[in-house]
């Protein structure tokens, strides 16, 4: 009797890094699906709503909604999985927000839009809760890392790459909406056709907030900037956009520039934290976010200087959030890592659902130039902030920084402990080797001791 060939899904995690995207290339697949329609969805309401002429504070609010959504989704997304386990949960929630995007096109009103906003927030959350968890559980101690760096990649440029999917259609037919939803739909595929049972997961009990701001003040401030950042470029970018008269394909280019700013620029500010104090990169990426905004502020819309000002805006508020964690991190214990980072989800989310609305505020009182005096007051903040930081207080010690991983603000809590865990992983890596390199630096002493002590006659 032939023995039941096992889902690529659920097959041991592998050592290899080549067979580990093996078995998870229909995984990724599905995520450069969702990120593309979530890409997709957050911009066309944003332009849409300017087009019909919802009010900017209610478009705040309505934006605003999906990442309240995002967070009480992610609270209910372990308990339904209990329930009724993880296929059962994915299936409904892909079928839900594939509605929820459709039902956008045919109940044009702001109000509508917010509760369906909200509702897109949860099953979002929940699909990627589940999603990701696959994709840890395929993840070894050896391949982590650089799976989850491969799928941040991913991250990044299904976002970018989504917007230029407006150029497809007019935003006042129902045909992105459509997209979109097709785009859901067929994300869902790799997964449910998965025979077997999901892996198992439960969230790690949160650290209190005090106790990371006491261990960590700056780890606080920077995440909560990377939040509000996030929330108003996905949240109010399309908003701006339409309000200073840029065309539907200008549109795309700018909502998409600060993402892929966030995509190249990640990886140079993180790897420079692993070698110098954090918080001075910290306040290297405030600095030029404040030049970024100036300029913005400074340029004509639509003009080279102003993309690649919407570049460099993005590649140095988003990455903040890496840094921060990883500078709060540095001071945790290997136990405190996993628990910490189901806190700073929760932090990152309350920012993003305020940015939008903090936008439109300044929006309402500034005009359509109050979304860059946005950004150009957070990087201030923080500048000042981390400045500050620097001169009052003395950093952990170099040799107890643990490295870097790179993740973004307002991802949902599987992904944040995936980055946690690779972090872990990657310390424990670097404790061994140390030891390693000491028994081996030892043992030549050893040996040179020996062979000093007097022999006894033969």
């Amino acid at each position: 009797m032939t023995a039941p060939t096992a889902s690529p899904l659920q097959a041991p995690p592998e050592a290899s890094l080549s067979d580990a995207l093996r078995n998870t290339w229909p995984l990724l697949i599905g995520f450069a699906l969702i990120m593309l329609g979530g890409g997709l969805q957050g911009t066309l309401l944003g332009l849409r709503a300017a087009l019909e002429g919802f009010p900017t504070l209610a478009t705040g609010l309505m934006m605003s909604a999906y990442y309240l959504g995002f967070l009480l989704g992610s609270a209910a997304t372990s308990r339904l999985v209990a329930r009724v386990g993880h296929i059962r949960v994915f299936a409904a929630l892909t079928s839900l927000a594939s509605m929820t995007i459709l039902v956008h096109s045919v109940a044009v009103d702001v109000y509508a839009w917010a509760v369906l906003r909200l509702l897109s927030g949860m099953c979002f959350a929940g699909i990627y809760i589940v999603a990701e968890s696959w994709l840890n559980d395929r993840a070894s101690n050896q391949t982590r890392g650089r799976i989850f760096a491969i799928y941040m990649m991913i991250n990044f440029a299904g976002l970018a790459a989504g917007q230029f999917l407006l150029n497809l259609a007019a935003p006042e037919l129902p045909a992105l909406f459509m997209l979109v939803s097709v785009l859901v739909s067929l994300a869902a595929v790799p997964l449910v056709l998965s025979s077997r049972q999901g892996p198992s997961f439960a969230r790690p009990a949160a650290l209190a907030l005090a106790v990371i701001y006491h261990r960590s003040p700056m780890a606080v401030v920077g995440v909560l900037a990377a939040g509000l950042a996030s929330g108003a470029i996905f949240g109010m970018a399309a908003v701006y956009a339409a309000s200073v008269g840029l065309s539907v394909a200008q549109t795309a280019s700018f909502v998409a520039m600060p993402i892929l700013g966030a995509m190249l620029l990640q990886w140079p500010l993180g790897l420079l934290s692993d070698r110098i104090d954090r918080r001075r990169v910290i306040s290297l990426a405030a600095a030029l976010a404040v030049l970024a905004a100036l300029a913005t502020l400074w340029a004509a819309a639509g003009s080279p200087v102003f993309y690649l000002a919407m570049l460099l805006l993005g590649g140095t508020t988003l990455p903040v959030y890496g840094i921060a964690a990883s500078h709060l991190n540095d001071q945790l214990a290997l136990d405190e890592m996993v628990a910490a980072s189901s806190t700073l989800i929760l932090l990152s989310g309350a920012g993003a659902a305020a940015g939008p609305l903090l936008v439109a505020l300044l929006m309402g009182t500034l005009g359509a130039v109050g979304f860059l005096w946005f950004f150009l007051l957070v990087s201030m903040v923080l500048l000042v902030f981390s400045i500050w930081r620097v001169y009052l207080h003395v950093g952990p010690d170099e040799d107890s920084k643990r490295p870097w991983v790179a993740t973004r603000p307002a991802a949902s809590p599987v992904a944040v402990e995936m980055a946690a865990e690779a972090q872990v992983e990657a310390a424990e890596a670097l404790e061994v080797a140390a030891a390693l390199e000491a028994s081996a630096a030892a043992e030549p002493a050893q040996e040179s001791d020996d062979s000093a002590q007097p022999r006894p006659p033969g």
